[in-house]
């Protein structure tokens, strides 16, 4: 199966084409954002509806599985008041979100899981360690591939560190995260959420984790969707 993982598109779709892949996984901020308040999150709401819709509909055969980040305030009830499985009840065959829930696609398990650590308070899914710990509690063992916005905090590695190009910023991953991952081992790990950290693969208590975030810091484009060649697991791969 191909695989095409990306984040932090922040409704920039320009470039992005998935023909010839299978799956798409998609690990949050991938709406434009239009501001807090409810007509922000209305207008995020039809950009997810027409747009993207539009732009899933376009490959049909090829499988989308999202989770949202903390800027898709749409997904989150403090910003939006209708529940978004209704708002977003007529999506395209092909596309499923992943909120702390999994999907099975082609024979390989998905989970999604959108929450980070707090940042400002006014972002959505942000979370304390307790809600954190609940949250990647519920990630089951045997998940070949885990969607996550946050990063997890692996030491010695920077997926989770911003490069501004003359200072770097502090680490911003989740250390409860990082406790689920280790403890629950999927095959794969996709995140983002901060733009310019390592792309590089990190094997990390048998995961491999990658930073898949499409922009930079200032909001353009700057890194390829990666690619990955992925099988279901047999006593072989597991």
């Amino acid at each position: 199966m191909k695989l095409m993982a990306v984040s932090d598109l922040h409704g920039n779709l320009d470039g992005l084409d998935p023909s010839g892949c299978d799956v798409v996984a998609v690990a949050g901020d991938f709406s434009k954002m239009y501001g807090f308040g409810y007509w922000h999150v209305y207008s995020q709401t039809g950009w997810i509806k027409k747009k993207f819709f539009d732009f899933v509909s376009s490959y049909p055969d090829v499988q989308f599985v999202v989770t949202p980040g903390n800027h898709d305030l749409s997904f989150d009830p403090r910003y939006n008041s209708n529940d978004w499985r209704a708002d977003l009840q007529d999506c395209p065959q092909n596309l499923r979100f992943l909120v702390d829930s999994g999907a099975e696609i082609l024979g390989l398990k998905f989970w999604g899981t959108p929450w980070v650590p707090p940042i400002s308070g006014v972002w959505a899914f942000e979370a304390d360690d307790k809600k954190q710990k609940l949250a990647f509690s519920l990630i089951p063992n045997g998940v070949d591939v885990l969607i996550s916005h946050s990063p997890p905090r692996i030491p010695d590695r920077e997926l989770d560190v911003s490069d501004f190009g003359t200072t770097k910023s502090r680490p911003f991953g989740s250390w409860m995260l990082a406790d689920a991952v280790s403890e629950k081992k999927p095959r794969y790990m996709f995140c983002g959420h901060i733009h310019t950290g390592d792309h590089a693969p990190a094997e990390f208590a048998g995961s491999t984790v990658y930073n898949v975030s499409r922009l930079n810091e200032s909001y353009e484009i700057r890194y390829e969707p990666l690619i990955l060649d992925v099988q279901p697991a047999t006593e072989d791969n597991i």
